[in-house]
């Protein structure tokens, strides 16, 4: 068998996150189409008859303007050295010079300290299914001739398109190694995290462009009876107005997230979910080191 962890990198909004749920086949990272959505580095487990991959989604690689972006960077990184392969993922589109500093940092970072050898670096161009096939060849070229890449795989993570083939070049590239966690999981995220994700993904659906980035999830209570889990969550704004527009008029908008959040964590756990949320301002939590370890930035 062949088992071995996979670093999924690239910059914000290609379709990291699309990638990783639709690989394990559960929605584990929140997804949406505005830039910057994952925080933290989030596992989804693959276990089949090959083996299995534990993927890494991470947040997108960009030149960070705060703490919390800071952290995020930090996060995407580190996953450099403990990979044993990289995809790095993008869009259809042609590269530029930050591609390439961001393509040479990686390569730089993640190479073996003794010289063993180089660690396989993918190229996935997403989002084939937005574009035509002529419009591709040029851009695989571009990549062919920026960087050394091991395999680049045209995929569409959203349709699915070319995925058996990006596994079987995957698991081709893993060490021989017994499966790492048990074949029955998909994550080994707590619940409290994948719930957090949830409730964040709406924020992100049902506000404007400012408010998802203003804004931290806290689960402070979770708890699971027999017939249904009760989740309190506290959502966390930067300033009063912030915490006007995410509530709504009446409440309004608070419901809509609400709603939406508790019908996937019900449909992800299997069962009955009773869902608090609360809204509270946190000055500048985004700038604060003390208040990101709180919130579990660490």
């Amino acid at each position: 068998m062949r088992s071995g962890f996979v670093s999924i990198l690239g910059k914000p909004n290609v379709g990291k996150s699309t990638l990783l749920n639709r690989l394990v086949g559960s929605k584990l990272a929140a997804v949406s189409r505005k830039p910057q959505t994952t925080r933290q580095i989030i596992r989804g487990i693959l276990t089949e008859s090959r083996g299995q991959i534990i993927f890494l989604d991470t947040p997108g690689l960009h030149k960070p303007k705060d703490s919390l972006g800071c952290f995020m960077v930090r996060e995407a990184t580190k996953t450099f050295l403990g990979a044993d392969l990289l995809y790095w993922i993008t869009e259809p589109r042609r590269p530029n010079q930050e591609d390439a500093e961001f393509l040479a940092e990686m390569k730089k970072q993640s190479s073996p300290a003794r010289g063993e050898g180089n660690k396989p670096i993918f190229c996935l161009i997403n989002k084939i299914d937005s574009v035509s096939k002529p419009e591709i060849l040029p851009v695989i070229d571009q990549y062919q001739k920026l960087f050394p890449f091991t395999e680049i795989i045209p995929i569409s993570a959203l349709q699915g398109d070319q995925l058996d083939l990006l596994l079987e070049k995957t698991f081709a590239h893993l060490p021989e190694h017994e499966p790492y966690f048990p074949s029955d999981i998909t994550s080994d995220q707590t619940e409290r995290f994948i719930a957090g994700e949830m409730v964040r993904e709406k924020i992100f659906r049902f506000t404007g462009e400012e408010i998802p980035y203003v804004t931290a999830v806290q689960i402070d209570e979770f708890k699971e009876e027999e017939a249904i889990i009760r989740i309190h969550a506290v959502i966390f704004t930067e300033k009063e107005s912030q915490k006007a527009i995410l509530i709504g008029r009446g409440g309004e908008k608070m419901k809509q997230i609400g709603k939406a959040a508790r019908e996937d964590l019900e449909r992800f756990f299997g069962k009955k979910v009773f869902l608090e949320l609360w809204v509270k301002t946190l000055k500048n939590w985004k700038k604060d080191e003390r208040e990101l370890k709180r919130l579990g930035f660490q």
